[in-house]
């Protein structure tokens, strides 16, 4: 039985697409059959797999020579370069269509012809698809055309002049708010259901979260959940536009929702609902697809401008807090003392607008005059130097709110802000049955994760829920009662051994800094009400604040639950509960915090029987978000300090928590839940869309753990290379939680940061933001059957590479399938080389038609990270070079610095470094400049080069040229002469008198003035040549039609013979891009040695010239030989600048392996079949790859440098005193 085929576009579907995309770029269509035999047959040309479409496709691509317009066919081709783990078979076919494509709709359908011409129709006149191509001419659409706003809604569009602008055009705005004329506040639109042809979603489905996902029509928007965003894929559009969608609420208003309303006929109405919604507004833009996340953060950006909020007192306080403060002052005594003494006003602040900067930026910014001794004020540059211990010893008193000595927050670099370094969380760690982190677990969980991923792996730890001394009882869930820990958390009795005295959470965290210390941060998980039901009203916290506790009831409609909660009843209250709360963290030496539950104070009822004078319900969570994040900017630093947890909701994304700030580290999805077979495919997914709402943020994907399930008896499904790979696409830190007895698992050692060459105990990022590919946003990528994958990319600009992440998020057990085109991946023409991660299999694709395509297969919950490296070229025939990065991590974007290529001329290098080994003024000629002897340049009467054999000859014929060659080495003559008489004067032994005794010069003295020297005559030389090739030597060599010059070939990497239009000038080694390149390389390294490395001189000519009669030169007559003369083909130089202790692979095609000579690590040379550190390996290059043209009888070899084992060979002083990135070149022979 013959297997379906999957078609993208698929039958019976219908899809817009701009003129401009079907002309230009074109439409690709893609058949996918599973392996069988008729498959087999199809890929061998049995049968003929064909498009039908009445599409004006060009006459060259369609077999048919017909009417453009007239139904045709145009056959599929079989892709050869296939990565996939079961097989499979893909077709494809790129077409482009002509100017008649324009304002039509045009069919499609998929047909099989048979030899003996019969034909196979796989659809049918009912289900045939549809593409509409609208016209380039179409005026553009417009937000008031989209959007029509309803009575009592007013729709302000901004000027035109005030979009912005990218490169594929203008990004337009608009904001639509209640009117001030109408007096019921109603906020209310429509959109019409034909314009849109596909969207996003994210809408709010959980308690404390929001999920996301695509649809297909506009009335498949739930109108049961508020949406926090909607991006619209417009149809019949001529430019591929994108209409985003945003609510944006005041802080206070966390009731109202953006909700989908009636769906009548062609219109589907959209309001806002809650109690405030007068203060709300929905912030519109108009981009394109391709730039999908552009228009989200643009839209996001005009959304914070929108909104103007009050300046904070500082600390966080606000003027009615502060009023309050005094107002209670005889009820607690002593309570002025708890805060600095700042001027203030009980008046209402003039509102600002603060749209780029944090609220903790603000309060920095309207005082100014803050005395040292507060906690606002950051530290002296005398003061980040010292020590954590060392300030927690100091008597002076830098009193906040809290009246004790405050542990200030650095100025450093926050802990979470630095993606580098694995982060081990004990959540899934934990053993017992509460999981709570007993010092004994942790430690153990800890050494063992050392033991799977290397010592020094984890970085940062953090502590979860079940450490707090928190008292529990019938009804709640636990109230905190100390800011101290749990005595029963440290159980260990070799760690009570320490200073009783101090806390136990001190205790704690300071026995772990001592056995792990690779760990340089500690992190503390919190609740935003304390704990899970707020503070125990008995305790000592709540004692210490000014007023008694509030009880507040919590009614959670999505998980019908209710509960009662006691908390701060004040905003002084709460500023005063998170100060002294990260004021005991701090001093513990504690120096980040996940703070979680922050959604559930969303649900807070109003009490009718509550006093009036205290705030209302619905705006203690911004109060107690306020305070919490003004604390922990004080003590942790701004950015980074607090993973904030269980808030994905308009609250946190859609108001100025987010809007008027940056960097904030998010959690955006649900809790990673490894035993629950379907949630991996929609955790993925949800953490992908959800991240589009928050550009400026890092989102967090959770912590990762061994995640091995077993399907049945026979079969287990493992998850944790599918999680592993995808965590590398993301932004935030990397955390893992694995219990003491998980396996090993290679997927997650390569998360594990290596190390940086130039600063000792410093990490390599090993993760990137990636991003959707511009033409897959709007795929259906959890819908059940076959179908694409998720595909995240990320760029590396650096080595101009890029690496991709696949994952199979089908349902049903389906297999994705995709078909790629390397120009959406790296969009500048040539060859590519293409790397499983996985596999280690190699493709090489270029951009032709018949070589451009990949075809990936994904099984059911399957996963591929591909590493795409342009292969580079070279000016020697046969010899092509790529950088493939680390072998061992998914990506590491820091880690190589530069990349170039240079040639080199093995017998004149030798020639030159034998002289140089001999003193200057031994030397017959400087080793820069006799090169030059060896060849004699015409003269401007395009006089022949004359074939001598003794150097004098030459050098006579050079000087009696009128063209400049005499100035040129007179110049360096001059300036040889010089530097020998200096190296003369040095190394002549003279004694210095001092007193009765004579002493010598220091060795290393002189050494350090003759390398300095050495390196001023090789500048100076090396600028004379540059010099006289410029104005002599290519002027005189150029031909009739005109002179050469560099500035075409300044740009340029490397230059190939064809570039030049002079068989003279083939023989200049002195060439531009050379030069240029040798220049950078000086510059990229800091040191000298490109320069000596550098071929100066001019070649030899081709073949015996007979010498031009009006030569004044009188030369003996002698019998010259015809034998030919064989010029060897220089070397390739491919020089890398590396900074990470890792695995580096490069891909090496050349005629044999041994043409690959050597390695150069930081100028010591290497021989690459006996160094331990370098392997070379023949490599296999995969079926369907390009064939090089100019390499079609050598092979592929892949030269692996293992940094790591070169840098622990190396001399304990050598590699402290690195502090840059190192070197790295191979040479490659063309012959």
């Amino acid at each position: 039985m013959r297997s379906a085929p999957v078609f993208q576009p698929a039958l019976n579907s219908s899809r817009s697409v701009p003129q401009a995309r079907a002309c230009d770029d074109g439409l690709t269509f893609v058949a996918h059959y599973p392996a069988d035999k008729y498959a087999a047959s199809l890929a061998q040309g049995a049968a003929r797999l064909e498009l039908w479409t009445d599409l004006p496709v060009f006459q060259s691509d369609a077999a048919s020579t017909s009417k453009a317009t007239s139904w045709k066919s145009v056959p599929l081709v079989h892709v050869n370069a296939t990565v996939g783990y079961q097989g499979g078979y893909s077709f494809v076919s790129k077409v482009k269509c002509n100017d008649e494509a324009a304002d039509g709709v045009f069919g499609f359908t998929y047909r099989i012809v048979h030899p003996d011409g019969q034909i196979d129709w796989l659809g049918s006149p009912s289900n045939d698809g549809q593409i509409y191509v609208p016209s380039l001419q179409n005026s553009p659409l417009t937000i008031r055309q989209l959007v029509q706003a309803h009575k009592g809604t007013d729709l302000s569009v901004l000027d035109t002049s005030d979009s912005v602008h990218g490169q594929d055009g203008a990004i337009t705005f608009a904001t639509l708010s209640a009117s001030l004329r109408d007096v019921s506040g109603n906020l209310s639109f429509s959109i019409k259901l034909s314009d849109v042809q596909s969207g996003l979603v994210i809408e709010r489905t959980k308690s404390t979260w929001c999920t996301s996902r695509r649809f297909q029509s506009l009335a498949d928007v739930s109108p049961g959940f508020g949406a926090n965003l909607l991006a619209l894929e417009l149809a019949q559009s001529s430019r591929r536009e994108v209409l985003v969608l945003m609510p944006v609420f005041e802080d206070a208003n966390v009731t109202s929702r953006l909700m989908r309303g009636s769906c009548t006929g062609d219109r589907v109405d959209f309001y806002i609902n809650g109690s405030d919604k007068p203060q709300a507004k929905v912030s519109f833009a108009l981009g394109t697809t391709d730039k999908l996340e552009q228009a989200i953060a643009a839209c996001r950006t005009h959304a914070a401008k929108s909104l103007r909020t009050c300046s904070h007192e500082p600390l966080g306080l606000s003027w009615s807090a502060k009023e309050a403060l005094d107002l209670e002052l005889p009820q607690s005594p002593g309570v002025e003392n708890m805060i600095p003494s700042l001027a203030c006003s009980y008046s209402e602040p003039d509102c600002v607008d603060i749209s780029f900067y944090s609220d903790s930026t603000a309060v920095e910014g309207s005082y100014q005059g803050l005395s040292t001794a507060s906690s606002m004020v950051p530290p002296t540059h005398e003061e980040e130097i010292v020590s954590r211990h060392a300030m927690q010893e100091e008597d002076d008193d830098r009193s906040t709110v809290n009246g004790d000595r405050t542990i200030q927050a650095d100025t450093r670099v926050s802990p979470l802000q630095p993606k580098a370094g694995l982060g081990f969380c004990t959540w899934e760690a934990m053993q017992n049955e509460n999981r709570r982190p007993l010092l004994s677990e942790v430690v153990a969980a800890l050494e063992a994760a050392e033991h799977r991923m290397g010592k020094g792996s984890i970085t940062a730890l953090l502590i979860d829920d079940g450490w707090q001394d928190v008292v529990h009882g019938e009804g709640h869930r636990g109230r905190l009662n100390s800011f101290d820990m749990d005595p029963s958390i440290f159980d260990l009795e070799a760690a009570n051994d320490g200073d009783q005295q101090t806390s136990v959470l001190s205790r704690y965290v300071s026995h772990i800094r001592q056995r792990f210390p690779s760990i340089k941060s500690v992190g503390f998980w919190m609740a935003l009400a304390g704990y899970w039901d707020g503070i125990h009203p008995d305790g000592p916290i709540a004692k210490e604040l000014s007023a008694p506790l509030r009880q507040v009831h919590i009614k959670d409609t999505h998980r019908q639950a209710s509960r009662d909660w006691y908390i701060q009843a004040t905003e002084l209250d709460m500023h005063l509960f998170w100060d002294r709360a990260f004021h005991s963290l701090r001093q513990s030496g504690i120096d980040f915090v996940k703070i979680d539950a922050q959604a559930d104070w969303e649900w807070i009822q109003e009490d009718a029987t509550s006093d009036r004078m205290m705030p209302r319900a619905s705006t203690l969570g911004k109060a107690a978000f306020e305070a919490m994040e003004g604390a922990a900017t004080r003590y942790f630093g701004a950015g980074g300090g607090v993973i904030h947890s269980m808030g994905f909701t308009s609250a946190l994304t859609n108001t100025s928590r987010t809007l008027h700030s940056q960097g904030m580290t998010i959690r955006c999805a649900d809790d990673f839940f490894p035993q629950i077979p379907d949630a991996h495919r929609h955790h993925l997914a949800h953490n992908v869309y959800n991240s589009l709402l928050l550009p400026e943020h890092r989102c967090d994907a959770d912590m990762l753990s061994h995640c091995l399930q077993k399907e049945s008896e026979d079969s287990q499904q493992d998850h944790t290379g599918y999680h592993a790979s995808f965590r590398s696409f993301t932004d935030a830190r990397l955390w893992v939680s694995d219990k003491a007895d998980a396996p090993q698992h290679a997927s997650l050692r390569a998360l594990v940061s290596p190390g940086k060459l130039s600063e000792q105990g410093a990490k390599i990022g090993v993760q990137a933001r990636g991003h959707l590919l511009p033409d897959a946003a709007f795929d259906d990528l959890i819908g059940e059957g076959s179908g694409p994958a998720l595909k995240l990319m990320a760029q590396h600009e650096k080595t101009g590479s890029a690496t991709l992440g696949l994952w199979n998020l089908r349902g049903g057990q389906a297999s994705s399938f995709d078909s790629l085109h390397v120009s959406q991946i790296l969009p500048k023409p040539g060859h590519c080389v293409v790397i499983s991660f996985r596999t280690g299999k190699l493709w090489l694709l270029a951009n032709s038609t018949e070589h451009s395509m990949l075809s990936t297969v994904l099984e059911a919950g399957s996963w591929e990270v591909l590493k795409f490296s342009p292969l580079l070229n070279t000016s020697v025939d046969g010899v092509h070079v790529a950088m493939l990065g680390s072998t061992e991590h998914f990506m590491t974007p820091e880690g190589i610095h530069s990349i170039t290529i240079s040639t080199s001329n093995p017998a004149r290098e030798v020639r030159r470094r034998r002289s140089a080994r001999r003193p200057s003024h031994h030397r017959s000629r400087s080793s820069r400049s006799s090169t030059y002897s060896n060849s004699s340049v015409g003269d401007s009467t395009e006089t022949a080069l004359t074939t001598t054999t003794t150097a004098a000859t030459k050098v006579d014929t050079l000087m009696q040229q009128a063209n400049g060659s005499q100035a040129v080495l007179l110049s360096l003559a001059l300036i040889n002469g010089l530097f020998a008489a200096l190296y003369g004067v040095i190394r002549s032994p003279q004694r210095t008198t001092v007193g009765k005794s004579k002493i010598l010069p220091r060795p290393d003295i002189l050494d350090a003035v003759i390398s300095m020297l050495d390196k001023i005559q090789t500048l100076m030389v090396f600028g004379l040549l540059i010099v006289a090739s410029w104005t002599s030597i290519i002027p005189v060599s150029s031909g009739k039609e005109g002179g050469n010059t560099w500035l075409p070939a300044w740009g340029k990497k490397q230059i190939s013979e064809s570039d030049f239009d002079d068989q003279t000038l083939k023989r200049v080694r002195l060439r531009p891009a050379d030069t240029v390149a040798t220049l950078k390389r000086c510059l990229a390294s800091r040191t000298i040695t490109p320069l000596r490395e550098f071929p100066i001189s001019i070649e030899e000519p081709r073949s015996p010239i007979t010498p031009s009669p009006s030569s004044t030169v009188q030369a003996k007559p002698r019998v010259i030989t015809s034998e030919p003369m064989v010029i060897a083909k220089p070397d390739v130089i491919f020089i890398s600048t590396i900074n990470m202790a890792a695995k580096i692979a490069f891909l090496v095609i050349c005629p044999a392996q041994s043409c690959i000579k050597s390695c150069t690590i930081d100028r010591v040379q290497y021989d690459c079949s006996a160094t331990p550190w370098i392997t070379v390996s023949a490599v296999e290059i995969e079926q369907g790859s390009a064939k090089s043209q100019r390499n079609e009888d050598g092979g592929a070899f892949k030269l692996e440098v293992d940094m790591n084992l070169w840098l622990e060979s190396q001399d304990e002083t050598f590699v402290q005193s690195l502090s840059a990135p190192v070197s790295v070149s191979v040479r490659v022979s063309g012959a």
